[in-house]
Order: structure tokens, then sequence, then C-alpha cells
């Protein structure tokens, strides 16, 4: 259902206030003198940062995993290389490699105090790329994060790199942010008028009732999840509420995040949230923003409407805001949620709400939030100090199985996030005291994360995690995958040739611990290998000129996983 009512919002008038100080003019449509929703997007200053159709993946503030998505993910049209523009004139701020995260990223400082950030490039433009070569054979690595005292200037529109799939990107498209200079502060890009068509409202796809203290919803203690619809919801007791919604934008069926949302209970507005900026301080309590074990179970857009106590995001507005919601005097609640896109599409729905006394209300016995906790079961510990979860909160560490060297530990609640890093012993069989690693799996029993850590008093493995759930400890003895791509292999097995193209590539993995450190030598110098983990793979580039053609060299190639095990090759290249 499309709205017609104004949000009352003061993100934007914070926005504007902010916007007056940069020197920047925003421009109103007709439609907000109209009274109807504004369209957020007429600042000046910014080009967009590629020259085709502008079509998003991704949007600012939708939730990922851990944190909130600070920018827009362009699509490149699925292909690597296109040029990626200036989108103001500047000077390069930062400039940052690495096999995870962004991937290779420029931060492009202008004179109005506005920093864009450009990610997951395949490279950058000629003479800043030669600079970064010289940074990582300056430092021997491969990884680098580096400010220029060197002055790279850009004019609006130049050509500042080229679009790739570098980091933890899962295709090929650009990342493209727009931060406050001074702060760091992440800004919404869409606010300068990029050319996104848009005209789609958002999908306000259903209402989450979360039961409290052993209150029920429908005779449910879990929470209920209610689609769009005239439904009567009763409750025995008290509960918060959540929202389930997305946008979409024209040209994509990607799921896209909302960038408003009101609640209002009998009329009345409740509470409110805005995702004009950011703040990477506090980004990972998006946790604590998002009703974690359904985006967590399933990856859906469920965010809760009322604020965790432990929550520092600085989105939203100051209404009421109580976290608990009863019947009152009235014992019944007509309930509104409306949401908006940053275009100004809207949507909202209604449901009632009957409330009745609870059978019983539990004793919570729950450790407070706000103070340091510790909890042992034999041998077992896990503690954390104040503020590590979002919420007062149950913490069980059990055994749940064990069968010879193997034993399950259930570490903290399932589907809770923490904010800050729990401790945790468990301990040590006498088959393990070397090469031991702690793994957190699902219910199937996959591996869902590793923990390094140490062994103490040689009976207890300790290590440190902001992930609750079911954890193993196991040993990892196999080394590395290391070996030369079969291209360049002749019959000798330690002899390799390089024809006609412009890389030696090796084949680079770990079964389990995962690649902690690698390096390479030629003729006892170290050269540059670039690493990309997705495609298991590292690689020397011809361009570098640091080998001699047409003669035997010396290449030595060694890599060690996070469990100490090493693996190395070594033999002669030859570049015809």
């Amino acid at each position: 259902m499309l709205m017609n009512e104004k949000p009352r919002g003061l993100g934007l008038l914070i926005f504007l206030g902010w916007s007056a100080m940069l020197g920047l003019k925003p421009e109103f449509s007709m439609a907000q003198e109209a009274g109807l929703p504004p369209v957020f997007g007429q600042f000046e200053g910014l080009n967009a940062p590629l020259d085709i159709p502008l079509v998003l993946a991704g949007n600012f503030g939708e939730l990922r995993q851990d944190h909130f998505h600070t920018g827009l993910d362009f699509k490149t049209e699925g292909r690597k290389g296109l040029p990626v523009l200036a989108a103001s004139d500047g000077v390069i701020a930062r400039v940052k490699v690495s096999p995870y995260g962004y991937g290779r990223a420029i931060y492009l400082s202008d004179p109005q105090g506005l920093t864009t950030v450009y990610a997951h490039l395949q490279h950058f433009a000629p003479t800043l790329e030669q600079w970064v070569v010289e940074q990582q054979y300056a430092s021997q690595r491969f990884s680098i994060d580096e400010r220029p005292k060197r002055a790279f200037k850009f004019v609006q529109g130049d050509t500042i790199g080229w679009s790739g799939n570098s980091g933890s990107s899962g295709g090929p498209h650009l990342h493209f942010e727009v931060r406050d200079t001074k702060t760091q502060h992440p800004i919404n890009p869409l606010f300068w008028g990029f050319d996104v068509p848009d005209a789609v409202a958002p999908e306000l796809q259903g209402l989450w009732v979360l039961p409290v203290n052993g209150s029920q919803v429908n005779g449910s203690n879990r929470p209920v999840r209610f689609s769009p619809g005239a439904q009567t919801i009763r409750i025995e007791g008290k509960a918060r509420l959540g929202l389930e919604a997305l946008d979409r934008l024209e040209g994509a069926t990607n799921r896209c995040g909302i960038y408003r949302a009101e609640l209002y209970v009998d009329r009345m507005l409740w509470f409110a949230w805005e995702l004009d900026t950011l703040d990477f301080s506090v980004n990972r309590d998006m946790n604590a923003h998002a009703v974690y074990d359904a985006w967590d179970r399933t990856g859906e857009q469920v965010h809760r409407m009322h604020r965790l106590p432990g929550n520092r995001l600085p989105i939203y507005e100051a209404y009421r805001t109580s976290d608990v919601l009863d019947g009152g005097d009235s014992l019944a609640r007509d309930i509104e949620l409306r949401i908006w896109d940053v275009h100004g599409n809207g949507s909202k729905e209604r449901w009632h709400l009957l409330f009745a006394p609870p059978v019983t209300e539990k004793d919570t016995g729950l450790y407070r939030y706000d103070e340091p906790f510790a909890v042992r079961n034999g041998m077992a510990s896990a503690s954390g100090s104040a503020h590590v979860f979002y919420d007062d909160f149950a913490f069980p560490l059990e055994l749940q199985f064990r069968q010879g060297l193997e034993a399950r530990w259930q570490i903290g609640p399932q589907g809770v996030p923490a904010s800050l890093p729990l401790s945790v012993e468990l301990p040590l069989d006498s088959g393990m005291r070397d090469k031991v690693i702690a793994v957190r799996m699902d219910q199937a029993g996959r591996i869902e994360g590793v923990y390094t850590g140490r062994t103490m008093r040689g009976d207890v493995f300790s290590f440190e995690t902001k992930t609750c759930g079911i954890y193993q400890l196991v040993r990892d003895t196999i080394a590395p995958l290391l070996r030369p791509h079969r291209q360049y292999r002749t019959s000798d097995s330690n002899e390799l040739e390089v024809r006609g193209v412009g890389e030696l590539r090796f084949d680079l993995s770990d079964q389990l611990s995962g690649i902690e450190t690698y390096g390479a030598r030629l003729d006892g110098e170290w050269i540059l290998f670039r690493w990309d983990p997705k495609r298991e793979r590292i690689w020397y580039e011809c361009s570098d000129q640091k080998h001699r053609r047409a003669t035997k060299q010396a290449l030595e190639i060694w890599a060690t996983d996070a469990a100490g095990n090493r693996v190395e090759w070594s033999g002669t290249v030859s570049f015809k």
C-alpha cells in the first residue's frame, strides 16, 4: 500500500544542517511541497563512479553479517575491468590491499570534507598501481594499508581504477561509499541524487511478535511471524515487536534494505529509526537491531522495533522507546507499521493485538548485561566483561556429546549475539596437546567457524569468540596444499616454464584452520605473490619485472596454516 504521509523523522533535519556546513545544496521536489514523502537525494558535488546505467545489488543500511552495509554495491554487468571514475576532485588519502574485506580499495578525500571509497577493484590507476607495488616490495607483504605522503590528485571524472572482484566480494561489482572525512562516518550515497531509478515501494512482509518472560503469542512461547492483513493477535503477558521488510529497486531483483521505519501504537508514534548515517565503531550493534535469531537462521531483513539496552547505534529517534508492550488499561492495542525507502516510496500495514494476563510469569534468573560474568562446568569455563551481550541473558555451558576424543560443548545461548569477545576454556583429552584449534559447528555437524588459541596448564585450551553455539576441539595436522598450476609444469616436477602468459600461478588451500602466512623468493630475493583465497590461488605478475628471461632461476615458496603446519615448494622456473 503506497502511503501519502510524510515521515516525521529528525534525521533529514540533522543531515540538512550537516550539508549546509559543507556547502551542499539540497533541492526539493514539488511532491514534498504537496506534503508527499520527500525524495531524498538531490545534494550536489558528487558524480556517479561508473559511466553505465546504474543498477544496485546492495544499498546503504542493508543488514549484513555483523554489520550494516555502509555503501552502495553497483552492478558492473557481470564483468571486471570497467573504468571507475572519481566522484569528485580530490587527493588519495588511503590505499588498502587485502585478500579479504574490501580487497583493493581507494579512499579519495575532496575539498568539501567528504571521502569517497571505491572497493573490490581489479587495478588502480597506473601511477598509483606502480606506487602500491613499490610499497608491497618495500614491506615484503601483499597486504598493505597506506596513507600516501605523495600527492596523488584526481579530477572529477578521471579514471581512478578498474572494477573487479577482489577481497570478500561475491561477484564482480563496485562497492562505493561516501564518508564524512573528519569522523569517517559513512553517509547514505543516494542523498547525492545518482540516477538510480526507483519507483518501487518497499515490501512490508510481516510483523514479528516476541514473547517476554514466559508470555505466549497465539499459544506459543516462541517468536511468531504474522503476514500483512487484518489479523487478530492474542498475547498472554507482554511482548516485543519486530518488522520484516525489504526494498527492491528497478532493474534488479536484489533484496535491499529499507531506509526508515515507524511503529504506531493506538495511533501514537511509539518507535522510529532512520538510516542516513552510521558509525563504524558501533556497526556490529546491527546484531542488536536485528531480530538476530531470525536473521541468523534465514537471512531475512528482520528489524527490532524497540531498542535493547546495550544497543549503541545512533539511528533511533527520541520517541517513546519502551522495549516491552502490554495491554495497558484497555487490554487491546492497534498496531501500525510504516516504512520508506530513501526515494520516498512507502508502505504501511495494521494489526490488532488482544492482551490477557500471563498464566505464569517466570523468574528469569538471568545474568545482567551491564556486569561482568563467569560460568564454570568442571574444567570448562566461560567469562566476559560487562556489555558482552546487549540484554540480560542466560548462559548455558554444557557438554552435549562425547565419543572418544570427540566432545561437543554448548557455549552460550544459541541465537543471541555478542558485542565483545568471550573468553572460553575447554578441557583437553590426553591425546590432544599440540596443533589444537576450536571449531564452531551447526546442528548438522558442519564447521561454521575456526578459532585458534593456546594450551594452558597442559589440560585446557583457551580461545576467544564473539559467537555462541556448539564448539569442539580438534587437531589439525595436515599441511596446506601448495602446487604449481598445470600449465607451467614440465616433465621434471621441480622445473617450471612460463610461456606466453603474464603470470606464474600456484594453487594454495587449506582444508581446516586456514592459511596464516605465505611467501616466496626468486634467486634468494623476496618476490610478490598476490593472493585470492576465494579462488585458492597465489600468483606472480610478470609486469613486476623481478625475473630474468630465458634462464633458470631458483624459486622457493612456503605457506603455513593457523595450526602451524608448514608446506614448501622449491625448484626452478624459466620465463620464456
